[in-house]
């Protein structure tokens, strides 16, 4: 049975806004409706790229095609303003049908009644990968949306550097954190000046991530933050150590190259030999790469790939509003999304691998090299993967620059590792309250 739930007041800290006025009680939202003919009216959002843009209109025109009584309205729209306009359109009681959704910010609409129950309205998810459904879960909602496409932290290596190095790529289901800074000083100590075993991992979000995960820990927990002081602490003390040891270059030139556009970065110009990304970005560095990257695992604190404890997120999500005057027909188009092998070979991977196998099996063959590199990881970690994390919850959006500020900050000498440590953890819990 579709269902549908009336919105509930939003205060959604999204940017730009601080707030948000509450929905009317009768509010029918969504923008669309059904004609005297049964026919029905969707709205369709989403941020994206020029690729991303001609993808989905000639979905959207396949669909149509297949179903004369659906018109699609379509939103396309950039990052940048996306999350302010959709906050305007939830409080004016105006949210589209059909909604592309990011993980920083599905607990803060799912949790006040803005989306829909996906599984409760019938969406089939049963050739989804094992543990990719997950990620789209919420406590208090249940299937608040579903995955556009999977992605995993992966290491990227240049193998031109390492043979330049005489450095053997590391066995990526054996290696250690040590194994890998030890990897890092032997290149940058092999090659010419100006050039590094890695770049600056210490504050990259993932990866982060997965070291508080191997701990026992994790970003999140019940809300809250989701691991310690001293886990934090000696993530710190490991980016430290690489910065010291020339694993990784130094603090001001590591900032430098945080802030570059992709093709300016240290591993794009040849100049670093590892850097660390999602797997759906394996593709942009491959281009960038002369001979094309290596992918492999990240490094374990146990030196077995069985504790990596990776996990599948979702590059990003389909949701319904809960406020669609078509629930039916929304969840529908939903379902051809992300089930039809014929919208898979329209979409291809450029949202992410999809975690319908069926769909997955049906584009690899007209896949190129570079997209199946990112297919392969996936597939060859899926037997490792631990379990699911915490969705972010309302206020953790801000997580990456606070990382990257307490980063920063111990890598210029202004903080302690130990004080980096203690920093992270009131900064993330203060955002959380």
């Amino acid at each position: 049975m579709f269902t549908r739930r009336n919105a509930l007041a939003l205060g959604i800290a999204v940017p730009g806004l601080a707030g948000l006025a509450a929905c009317g009680p009768n509010a029918t939202g969504g923008g669309g409706g059904s004609g005297d003919d049964g026919s029905s009216s969707l709205r369709v959002a989403w941020w994206g790229n020029p690729a991303r843009d001609e993808n989905t209109q000639n979905v959207a025109d396949a669909y149509e095609e297949e179903n004369s009584d659906v018109t699609l309205n379509l939103e396309p729209g950039e990052w940048s303003g996306y999350w302010d306009k959709l906050a305007t359109q939830t409080a004016g009681g105006d949210f589209p049908d059909v909604v592309q959704m990011d993980e920083k910010y599905l607990a803060e609409y799912g949790g006040r009644g803005a989306l829909l129950d996906l599984a409760e309205a019938g969406l089939d998810t049963s050739e989804f990968a094992e543990g990719s459904v997950e990620v789209g879960e919420l406590p208090d909602v249940g299937l608040a949306a579903i995955n556009a496409g999977l992605n995993a932290v992966a290491f990227l290596i240049n193998p031109v550097i390492f043979e330049e190095a005489g450095v053997d790529v590391p066995d990526d289901t054996t290696w250690t954190w040590d194994d890998l800074l030890d990897t890092a000083v032997q290149i940058s100590e092999a090659t010419e000046d100006g050039t590094f075993g890695m770049s600056q991992l210490g504050t990259i979000q993932g990866l982060f991530q997965i070291y508080v995960r191997q701990a026992g820990q994790d970003q999140y927990k019940d809300g809250a933050a989701g691991f310690d002081a001293e886990t934090a602490a000696a993530w710190f003390e490991w980016a430290q150590k690489a910065q010291d040891d020339g694993a990784a270059p130094g603090a001001s030139l590591a900032v430098e190259d945080g802030a570059q556009a992709l093709d300016q970065t240290l591993f794009s110009t040849g100049k670093a030999a590892m850097t660390v990304a999602w797997s759906n970005q394996v593709v942009a560095h491959d281009e960038l790469v002369p001979e094309g990257v290596t992918v492999l695992r990240p490094p374990s604190m146990t030196g077995s790939a069985a504790d990596a404890e990776l996990w599948y997120k979702a590059s990003m999500y389909w949701a319904v509003s809960a406020q669609s005057a078509n629930p039916e027909a929304a969840v529908a188009f939903v379902d051809y999304l992300v089930n039809s092998p014929d919208a898979g070979k329209i979409l291809s991977v450029e949202r992410g691998v999809p975690g319908n196998l069926t769909v997955r099996e049906a584009i690899v063959p007209d896949l190129d090299e570079a997209n199946t590199k990112a297919v392969d990881y996936l597939e060859a970690i899926e037997s490792e993967l631990g379990h699911p994390p915490e969705i972010t919850p309302q206020g953790g959006g801000q997580f990456e620059d606070i990382l990257t500020r307490a980063g920063e900050e111990m890598l210029f000498g202004e903080l302690t590792p130990a004080e980096a440590g203690q920093r992270l953890v009131d900064n993330l819990s203060s955002a959380l309250s």
